[in-house]
């Protein structure tokens, strides 16, 4: 048998309800909706384990954040001893593997080549993310076809992730040509510019806008900007999509102007926990197929081992989804277990209709310790019913504590690593004294400054900003300035 090659495109912070594939009514997303069309798509693929490092670590690892031991992106604490990564396993058996990526840390593992990559910043109203992730990966796609082994390439793109900065053409493209973003009569952002930990780090790339549609305008266009440079990888990669299967998928989404937590991607909502995953194989994969159940990103690592004929000796543990893929059954799960320890420090329970949310420390927004959603009613998760039903809430609440009971006898644990490691975020972005902050701020198009914001990077943020949880004894390590 003839091993595929392996192409796993990580979309960093896409939600699955802003592409068209997914319902979104506006044109977001053209060029991934027809290979949608023409592949299988997994209309609820979650990730249980956000944000970024925690859902990277078990989208390549095939094991749950339990086990793996990344449970927030402070790299506080290290991947556990004996987890092998997906590169590492199909490196050993003879695949070629490269990375263009730029998180570093373990992801690093089992690449023959791990290719970094910064974008220009000069113009600070502008980061052409693709592009910079595109020089780099074209020429990787143009050595690698030429190659006689099997190669899996992985290639991340952090367009919609924040600074919301997308060139001039998707700057206003789905945002209304009579409508002001800075109009002192909009107090949608109110909130937004009043939560201490962000509002400094929104003014280094939004000062002075008013109105959240804009915002979520900036969104869309960061995906539509990234559709259409994803069509130069589609076509580079053409004389070998027989023998290729390519995978497009997200490590998370983003709470717009949905939910509190505005514009970043803490939060278990849908939002932030339900992601894309396409699958996309001529000649071997169904043609239009879309699965209804639910799968997670834990399973694509056991997956693309069977594809490529591997066994699997690292006791993964996500489910094939060959089964669902080719109608076996619906999907791999019944419901879903969630974990997030950033920004918040929560666990949730994402059954059929229902979402559970459990806080293990007081919310930083100031919403209860328990949210409790019909989905079915509600799938914007506005209404907190949880005091309606509570024998409801009480029951998942038991349900979640014996999965927790369980993955820890499982992990030979006796503590839950949400509690050991914490939150690792307190506050980003850089005061400006004297500056006013929100609605009447000087606009980023009009103010003099040298660079354009960019993704805050955790290691950039150790030290010397670095400080100790006195209750805990140990240093928090990432996104912490006081």
């Amino acid at each position: 048998m003839q091993r595929p090659n392996i192409v796993l495109i990580a979309l960093d912070t896409q939600r699955a309800d802003h592409l068209g594939c997914y319902g979104y009514s506006k044109a977001t997303s053209p060029f991934i909706d027809s290979i949608a069309r023409r592949g299988v798509l997994f209309e609820r693929c979650y990730a249980p384990n956000i944000p970024t490092h925690p859902s990277f670590t078990t989208m390549l690892s095939g094991k749950e954040a339990m086990t793996h031991n990344i449970v927030n992106i402070g790299g506080g604490a290290p991947i556990a001893e004996g987890i092998r990564l997906l590169p590492e396993i199909l490196k050993k058996q003879g695949y070629a593997t490269v990375a263009v990526d730029s998180m570093g840390r373990h992801f690093s593992r089992g690449f023959d080549e791990y290719i970094p990559y910064t974008w220009d910043r000069s113009d600070p109203r502008v980061l052409r993310k693709a592009e910079a992730v595109n020089a780099k990966a074209l020429p990787v796609i143009q050595r690698l076809s030429k190659q006689e082994e099997p190669f899996f390439l992985f290639i991340h793109y952090w367009d919609p992730h924040t600074p919301y900065l997308p060139p001039p053409a998707y700057r206003r493209k789905f945002y209304p040509k009579d409508r002001d973003p800075y109009d002192p009569e909009n107090h949608s952002m109110d909130e937004a510019w009043t939560w201490e930990p962000f509002k400094w780090y929104f003014h280094d790339w939004m000062p002075g806008v008013t109105d959240a549609e804009y915002v979520v305008n900036l969104y869309d266009g960061e995906t539509a900007y990234m559709d259409h440079h994803l069509r130069t990888i589609f076509a580079e990669l053409a004389p070998q999509l027989q023998d290729t299967l390519v995978i497009i998928t997200a490590d998370h989404g983003e709470i717009l102007n949905e939910q509190l937590g505005y514009f970043d991607h803490h939060g278990l909502y849908e939002g932030n926990v339900h992601v894309p995953l396409i699958f996309y194989w001529p000649g071997t994969m169904p043609r239009g197929k879309r699965v209804p159940g639910f799968v997670q990103n834990l399973d694509l690592a056991p997956t693309m081992l069977e594809l490529a004929g591997i066994l699997d000796h690292d006791r993964m543990e996500g489910l094939s989804l060959l089964p669902p893929i080719f109608g076996l059954r619906d999907g791999n799960y019944d419901e879903v277990y969630l974990s997030e320890a950033t920004w918040e420090l929560k666990r949730g329970l994402r059954t059929q209709r229902w979402k559970f949310i459990n806080s293990l420390e007081p919310d930083r927004h100031g919403r209860p310790m328990q949210e409790l959603f019909d989905l079915q009613s509600d799938p914007q998760e506005q209404r907190n019913v949880v005091a309606q039903y509570s024998d409801l809430a009480q029951g998942l609440a038991s349900r979640l504590d014996t999965w927790v009971a369980r993955r820890l006898a499982e992990t030979g644990r006796k503590v839950d690593p949400l509690q050991t490691q914490g939150i690792c975020g307190t506050k980003i972005g850089t005061p400006r004294p004297g500056e006013l902050i929100g609605a009447g701020a000087t606009p980023l198009h009009e103010r003099k400054q040298a660079q354009a914001a960019t993704i805050p990077a955790p290691e950039a943020l150790q030290a010397p900003n670095e400080v100790t949880d006195e209750a805990k004894g140990v240093k928090l390590h990432g996104y912490v300035k006081r």
